[in-house]
């Protein structure tokens, strides 16, 4: 139990840290993708949400990272990480999906542009 609650919460600080790095480097084949305005707008948002679900990613290893130090013997040390891990994941997937939903509002958004870029201004 102890090398598996190591390993997990290393894959998970590492995975955080992987995240941030690729969102700040820029992930692939999105170098070209935005150029006006409301795409700064748009990314400067998605930025700020990323970096807290990376965060909160961060911080569950932590806490894992604790727990599996600490051990059951310590009932409540254990118990108390493992629960916060839990409503900690539970907010990532809701930060996550909210981050769902503002994507497809910036592409809804945006699709009307993309249309006429691609098929010209003869409509």
């Amino acid at each position: 139990m102890f090398s598996g609650g190591i390993i997990l919460s290393v894959t998970l600080i590492l995975f955080a840290v992987w995240l941030q790095w690729n969102e700040r480097q820029g992930w692939p084949g999105e170098e070209s993708e935005y150029d006006d305005k409301t795409d700064a707008d748009y990314l400067r948002s998605r930025f700020r949400s990323r970096r807290r679900i990376h965060g909160i990613i961060g911080i569950c290893g932590l806490l894992i990272l604790i727990a599996t130090v600490k051990g059951p013997e310590s009932r409540a040390v254990w118990i108390g990480c493992w629960s916060i891990v839990m409503l900690c994941l539970i907010t990532v997937v809701g930060l996550a999906l909210l981050d769902a939903v503002r994507t497809h509002r910036y592409h809804r958004r945006r699709l009307p542009e993309l249309r006429r870029r691609m098929l010209g201004d003869d409509d």
